[in-house]
């Protein structure tokens, strides 16, 4: 009887074995078939439709408070000069502003050096001939230009997002009927989409830090702007899919 038992258990477990098995090969090629995983890429060079300009201003005194009225001073005459060159008051968006102790050296001391209130804008326009002036506008009344880019504005960052996951997916689906083929089956039916990503690069047109470092500064932005070309920017995308695989 006891040999019977040792029997039985021994059939009940070599048959839950088995179906264990045979689920993880169902669950392992999907739904009653197997399955190819693929990935695809696209790159694309677009033109920008805006030009971001990125300015600082900045304002000292022996004070914190000396310090913030220079620089309302020096923000009020920069956001007049710009609406006077073309600009809307809400393209002219700041962001960034602090006051903070300043200190000089002197024989390898640390001394106090009064007060900097620094604020930080940023402008965005359509039309790139509107550079110069704006730049000019900017520098004449005491800012600095940090930075000009082109950009995407989100309207054609939607367009060439649709437009970039679409040749992706195509490079992604090119790739699975490569696998297929290679493994002697044709591409099925689309199974999932695993993953989507979208990014763009802004082109970074003018950069002071860089120009500084070279002895340049705000007479080469000006020069920039007079000469402003706009360039390409690259938009990417990536596409995960899964497709089933079928006999010929």
């Amino acid at each position: 009887m006891k040999g019977g038992l040792k029997m039985d258990n021994k059939i009940i477990a070599g048959i839950l074995i088995i179906g264990i098995i045979a689920v993880v090969a169902y669950l392992g090629t999907g739904t009653g078939g197997s399955i190819v995983s693929a990935s695809g890429i696209s790159n694309l060079d677009v033109e920008p439709d805006l030009a971001v300009i990125h300015l600082d201003l900045i304002g000292n005194g022996n004070t914190s408070s000396a310090a913030k009225d220079e620089l309302d001073i020096i923000y009020d005459g920069v956001e007049i000069a710009l609406l006077r060159a073309g600009l809307d008051r809400d393209q002219i968006k700041t962001e960034g502003f602090n006051i903070y102790q300043d200190y000089r050296y002197e024989n390898r001391v640390r001394k106090e050096n009064g007060f900097i209130a620094r604020q930080s804008i940023v402008i965005e326009t359509g039309d790139f001939d509107l550079t110069t002036k704006i730049v000019d506008a900017s520098i004449d009344n005491g800012a600095l230009v940090r930075w000009i880019n082109f950009e995407l504005s989100e309207e054609k960052q939607n367009e060439y997002k649709i437009r970039a996951l679409e040749e992706a997916r195509k490079d992604a689906k090119k790739k699975a009927e490569a696998t297929a083929s290679g493994l002697g089956k044709s591409l099925g039916k689309l199974v999932s989409v695993e993953s989507q990503e979208f990014n763009y690069e802004p082109y970074r047109y003018f950069d002071t830090a860089i120009l500084e470092e070279a002895g340049a500064g705000q007479v080469a932005a000006k020069e920039a702007a007079i000469n402003i070309d706009p360039k390409d920017v690259e938009v990417t995308a990536r596409i995960a899919v899964k497709y089933k695989l079928r006999s010929f």
